[in-house]
């Protein structure tokens, strides 16, 4: 790397950190904005040095920089809700950069390289130590909601417009089914996040958001990730129970539910008729194969994930309770598995539970899933004790969104790579700061 380049990122941050000064809200876009591949109109090579620097790089720089500028708001943390659960993940962190290299698996620098999409959750302590107030939080949100609406509106054009509109970004795309495109956002779980809170917006009669909720089902429906949907759709209404909601109510919701995601078919449907789209093929693609494969365990999207990942479990049962920690692709280990290594290190993003056993092995699997769960239940009981209405949809649209990841852990690593870690730690980075302002407001008098 040249000391130009390093001269050039400096200033860029620099810059970057002082508009940030002005409305310290912009943190979350400074993240969104490269992490996106600015909503996919910028190529992202044009910051990156081969095998060093890289978006990822520059997302650890700017969580290291909020953490660094906000070193004072450090005492902040002392009664943080997710203080306990983000130490086991800075834990599992440590664990997995020093594991390897005590093993003689790879070395300090290559064990780092291979952290850094798991670094990415902790965005959380930048965003939470960086943005302070009631109106830097509220931009907050306005840019993860926007970013979601965003990849939503993203996805419904690709399905209008095609090549037309695709060959532009520079996102990944292939035919789906043939008449359909199915594109691959970067990070795209910002629009499962504005979706659950725009629906959790309804469920506790915050607000009336019929149409991002009908513009994030769609998006939903149209990243092809059936067991997201079918977890989003079977989660997000059981836990409108834990927002003091009556059962039947729940149940109207859930009917609800299960009717947009029909609309958004037909509103699919409309699309793509022209193109030899038919409702049958729409829905048996979108939900019932989904439901069938999950009831029986076969069909194209288990079998297939199964029969790649036997290679790796092979692997995992050399090492079964320990795992191999970050293990890059250059790595002492790294070159002995390169057959198996898919991208830049040993994992596999298809199969979340085999991917987290690699890492960590079934030891740290266990204790994983169990924090993710204890931040749900944490989320789960900030909800029903807060008396704010918006935190309360807040604390349980990630609530949702832990579950949901972990429902999908079968065929899909939301809890070890950044797509899904970055929008997560963001999310309760900017909960986290509204529930300290909500403690320290002052008790109405009588």
């Amino acid at each position: 790397m040249s000391l130009p380049f390093l001269i050039e990122i400096a200033l860029l941050l620099s810059i970057a950190m002082a508009a940030l000064f002005v409305q310290r809200g912009l943190i979350v876009l400074l993240m969104l904005l490269p992490a996106t591949e600015v909503g996919g109109w910028v190529d992202p090579m044009t910051i990156a040095v081969k095998g060093v620097f890289d978006t990822h790089a520059l997302l650890g720089l700017l969580i290291l920089g909020g953490i660094v500028v906000s070193i004072t708001r450090l005492s902040d943390l002392g009664g943080a809700l997710m203080l306990k659960p983000m130490l086991v993940w800075i834990g599992f962190w440590l664990y997995g950069v020093t594991y390897p290299v005590f093993m003689d698996y790879s070395s300090f620098f290559y064990a780092l390289k291979g952290s850094k999409e798991f670094l990415t959750v902790f965005a959380y302590f930048a965003v939470f130590l960086f943005v302070r107030t009631e109106t830097e939080i509220k931009w907050g949100w306005r840019i993860v909601m926007g970013f979601g609406i965003y990849f939503s509106l993203l996805e419904l054009a690709a399905q209008a417009f095609g090549t037309t509109l695709l060959s532009h970004l520079g996102y990944s795309f292939r035919k789906e089914i043939s008449f359909m495109w199915k594109v691959y956002p970067q990070f795209w779980p910002v629009l499962l996040i504005a979706l659950l809170h725009s629906y959790f917006e309804y469920a506790l009669s915050v607000g009336r958001p019929f149409a991002r909720i009908w513009i994030g089902s769609i998006g939903l429906l149209l990243t092809f990730y059936r067991s997201y949907l079918l977890a989003t759709v079977t989660t997000a209404p059981l836990f409108s129970l834990f927002g003091r909601q009556k059962l039947s109510r729940v149940m109207v919701q859930g009917i609800a539910m299960t009717l947009v995601v029909v609309v958004g078919i037909a509103g699919v449907w409309v699309i793509t008729v022209n193109r030899g789209g038919d409702m049958a093929t729409l829905t048996d693609h979108f939900v019932s194969s989904g439901i069938t494969e999950f009831d029986t365990q076969t069909g194209g999207a288990i079998v297939g994930r199964e029969a790649v990942s036997k290679e790796r479990r092979a692997i995992v049962e050399r090492s079964p309770w320990f795992g191999y920690g970050f293990i890059d692709k250059d790595s002492q280990f790294g070159h002995q598995v390169r057959h198996y290594v898919r991208g830049d290190t040993l994992g596999f993003i298809d199969k979340g539970d085999v991917d987290v056993a690699l890492k960590f092995g079934y030891a740290g699997r266990a204790l994983l899933y169990a924090t993710t769960l204890w931040m749900a239940w944490l989320l789960v009981r900030l909800a029903r004790a807060s008396k704010s209405n918006l935190l309360n949809v807040r604390a349980l649209s990630i609530a949702t969104l832990l579950v949901i990841f972990l429902i999908v852990q079968p065929v899909h690593a939301p809890l070890t790579y950044s797509f899904a870690l970055l929008p997560l730690g963001i999310a309760l980075g900017l909960l986290e700061r509204e529930r300290y302002l909500e403690a320290r407001k002052p008790v109405p008098s009588q």
